[in-house]
């Protein structure tokens, strides 16, 4: 279980559900739409799609299953990041961004002792896995 919550913190603060969320924001703006069939008259199949091209993107970034899942997963960690304070956070930054510093830079960064910050740690894993903010 704290692989999985450290997991989700290096997701977080590596930039990577961000990074993720931007891409699939770039492919859906530049896919190109479906074309339609029926060539030359008829009656419209499906009246409820878009007219133009700026409403059918937006629609389709608001319907994508992907978008939505990374935006809950940004927002929900940054809903738990409200509840902690700055040096917790400070904490949480230099552990899990891209090149993680050691729990010796760490503590010397925020002057305190490397064993307070891993009891700090395993108390905010807990935190954070018996609250709401975990989704799957």
């Amino acid at each position: 279980m704290a692989d999985e919550v450290d997991r989700k913190f290096k997701m977080y603060f590596s930039g990577i559900w961000q990074h993720n969320l931007d891409w699939r924001r770039f492919e859906l703006d530049h896919q190109r739409a479906t074309t339609d069939d029926n060539i030359g008259g008829g009656r419209v199949q499906n009246v409820n799609v878009a007219k133009n091209a700026v409403e059918s993107k937006l629609a389709r970034k608001m319907d994508d299953p992907i978008v939505h899942d990374l935006t809950m997963r940004i927002e929900s960690m940054e809903h738990f990041l409200q509840i902690l304070s700055e040096r917790d956070i400070k904490m949480l930054e230099l552990r899990f961004k891209k090149n993680p510093d050691k729990w010796d830079i760490v503590s010397s960064k925020l002057f305190r002792s490397s064993r307070r910050l891993r009891a700090d740690m395993k108390k905010i894993k807990e935190e954070y896995r018996n609250g709401i903010y975990w989704i799957d």
